[in-house]
């Protein structure tokens, strides 16, 4: 499945929280025209997905999740975005159900054959971590690339987004949601 250009700007809204994006800096990231990114965002804004505020001479744009669609289009744009990654999603489905959700992230998103190592970050409850663990150390004992796990709780991940903890942030920023990405929504937003 590959992402519409108004995906990708509902994911970048999403991800980039502390970022200000305005149509022109939204379409040097999407990598389309100036309009076109312009077009996207009053289409989206007109639909109450987003909303937008003046600051100087520039509209910024943000997600309005007061609009119960706007949750559905951010989990539907993350689900499509986790498709092109599929076999990590299958590689890592055993924790699927015991996690709340999970992130790569890393050079292996950039280019898988060049990469050294596999970044994950997994959110999940205490009682599954342990689990969680053994699973993640028995696919290093076979894989030729080593997974790097950061594992946390819940509130873990949310005192550090409160805290604007840049490696976590950096994480949401270029990671992919693996699976979960209801779950990932609850808390980020």
């Amino acid at each position: 499945m590959v992402l519409t250009k108004e995906q990708k700007i509902i994911i970048i809204l999403f991800k980039e929280k502390l970022g200000f994006y305005n149509s022109r800096s939204m379409s040097k990231i999407v990598g389309i025209s100036h309009p076109g990114a312009f077009k996207i965002l009053k289409k989206l804004e007109k639909n109450f997905i987003v909303s937008s505020k003046r600051i100087g001479k520039a509209i910024i744009f943000s997600l309005n999740f007061e609009n119960p669609m706007t949750k559905n289009l951010v989990e539907n744009a993350l689900i499509a975005e986790s498709q092109e990654y599929k076999r990590w999603v299958e590689e890592f489905k055993e924790i699927e159900e015991i996690s709340l959700f999970a992130i790569l992230f890393g050079s292996i998103i950039k280019n898988e054959n060049s990469a050294k190592d596999i970044d994950l970050l997994v959110v999940s409850e205490q009682n599954y971590q342990s689990i969680i663990q053994k699973i993640i150390n028995g696919k290093n004992k076979i894989s030729n690339k080593k997974i790097h796990l950061i594992l946390q709780i819940g509130e873990d991940f949310l005192n550090d987004l409160h805290k604007n903890n840049k490696v976590i942030l950096e994480i949401i920023k270029t990671g992919i949601v693996l699976f979960g990405q209801d779950k990932f929504i609850k808390l980020i937003k």
